[in-house]
């Protein structure tokens, strides 16, 4: 599972996950992002937020903002699904919400970490999982684009979960996927297509470059996003 993540300083994402325009300074990034867009940095993304995602539909990588929560482009309710911000990798075949996607419209989330609580009920404590040396990863994320009843469209994303690792076992039961670099490339090609080929790549691996260890209990509030959520608590 993965309800909460960390990126931290938008301005590398261009450069890292080699984007049109991937070299353009600060503030053409803040052009893009616009007035209205999500945090530079975020220590407490949560569901339903808007976060940056990385494309590639025409052959071109390219920032966009969506909602983390995925609405299937078929979607006839009024209010979006309930926990749609993970996709299982068990569920990404078949005539479910996240076959299309799957094929087609496939994308990566960039972070800097994310939390997963662990311990028994009651007194469970968030940990927070990054690479060591602080640089950018990316989820394996899926993206759909949404009509509501009053015309607008919005486009929203899910990060794809998996069996755990090494790392992760004794924390929970499912972790998000995260990607190589040459994963990256083949995950955002529109031109691979063929499930099979697809589903090596959402497959547990070890992390041998990430660590995990305790932090504060006030990540558990959404409302608190400051770099102090990331610090290590005994």
């Amino acid at each position: 599972m993965c309800g909460r993540f960390v990126y931290i300083n938008i301005d590398g994402i261009g450069v890292r996950f080699r984007l049109v325009g991937g070299g353009r300074d600060k503030s053409e990034l803040q052009l893009a992002f616009g007035d209205f867009g999500p945090p530079r940095s975020s220590y407490n993304v949560a569901p339903t937020q808007t976060i940056p995602v990385v494309t590639n539909v025409d052959g071109q990588r390219r920032l966009e903002l969506m909602r983390w929560g995925l609405i299937p482009s078929w979607w006839k309710q009024v209010d979006p699904p309930k926990s749609s911000f993970n996709a299982r990798d068990d569920r990404l075949t078949g005539r479910g919400m996240w076959s299309g996607p799957f094929r087609r419209r496939r994308c990566l989330v960039p972070a800097n970490g994310f939390y997963e609580w662990t311990g028994e009920k009651g007194s469970r404590r968030p940990l927070f999982i990054h690479r060591r040396d602080g640089d950018l990863f990316a989820f394996a994320g899926l993206f759909d684009t949404w009509v509501s009843p009053e015309g607008s469209m919005i486009s929203s994303c899910a990060i794809i979960t998996t069996s755990p690792n090494s790392l992760m076992e004794p924390v929970h039961n499912r972790m998000p996927v995260i990607l190589d670099e040459e994963q990256e490339a083949v995950w955002l090609d529109p031109l691979s297509d063929r499930p099979q080929d697809l589903l090596r790549h959402v497959q547990p691996r070890e992390w041998p470059e990430f660590e995990a260890y305790p932090v504060s209990i006030a990540v558990g509030n959404v409302r608190n996003n400051s770099p102090e959520l990331i610090e290590r608590v005994a």
